[in-house]
């Protein structure tokens, strides 16, 4: 009894499938062709096109690098520009050279600031953080270091290569205007930066030759007048 049991509970579950499939199978087919076309699509389609693209921006850099190496600026700026006008990942690195061409090549330093800005609209990025720095330096003959250094900021709390380069454009700013002591102090902190670059080290330490040294008489006066004292305001009695 028992296996007649079990034959007709069998037939009812293949009778059940039967009808399961009838109804839903085309389903399964559904499914499995979506899978079978998605495979063939990143296969035959997606992935060469992609390595198509990639190739392509590839031999855009190579021939915007040899034309700016040229001095072709022209070609140049085309194939950079084609690169920007991609919007993808490679945009804020042909800003950066978009600028150095519009600077180097047509003179403009305007043209060659609103590609700076471009770059740093890509927010964060390495190529954005280049851009920064060069817009700061370029803008550094006649801004003040207090306008520089909100600018810099963002660049200085990333505690990179980069931004010890933004701090040495500010500490240069602090002696510019005359404030030696900041100055003193910002390059020698840099100078002994665990990730500081030996071309900075040098400079640092060249900067620091370069400070006049602190005198009494000059911190009295910075005492007094508020402003940074120099030497040449020191008058030391007895000497003509």
């Amino acid at each position: 009894m028992t296996d007649i049991f079990e034959e007709v509970e069998e037939e009812v579950r293949k009778d059940r499938m039967t009808e399961l499939w009838r109804r839903f199978g085309w389903i399964a087919w559904l499914v499995a062709i979506v899978i079978v076309g998605g495979v063939a699509l990143n296969e035959f389609v997606l992935r060469p096109s992609a390595e198509n693209a990639a190739a392509d921006r590839a031999r855009l850099i190579e021939d915007g690098l040899q034309a700016l190496e040229d001095g072709r600026y022209g070609d140049a700026e085309t194939a950079f520009t084609t690169l920007i006008e991609t919007g993808d990942d490679v945009a804020p690195m042909a800003s950066n050279y978009l600028a150095r061409i519009r600077l180097e090549g047509n003179g403009d330093a305007e043209a060659a600031r609103s590609a700076l800005a471009e770059a740093v609209a890509d927010d964060g990025g390495a190529f954005a953080n280049l851009a920064l720095l060069k817009a700061a330096y370029m803008d550094s003959a006649t801004a003040s270091r207090a306008e520089l250094a909100p600018r810099l900021a963002p660049l200085i709390e990333t505690e990179s290569a980069l931004g010890l380069l933004a701090e040495e454009l500010l500490a240069a700013k602090s002696f510019e205007e005359g404030d030696y002591e900041t100055a003193r102090q910002e390059f020698n902190r840099l100078r002994f930066a665990a990730n500081a670059p030996q071309g900075l080290v040098q400079r640092a330490s060249i900067a620091l030759d370069a400070i006049p040294p602190s005198t009494p008489a000059s911190e009295e006066a910075e005492a007094e007048t508020g402003q940074p004292g120099g030497d040449e305001d020191t008058v030391i009695e007895g000497n003509p």
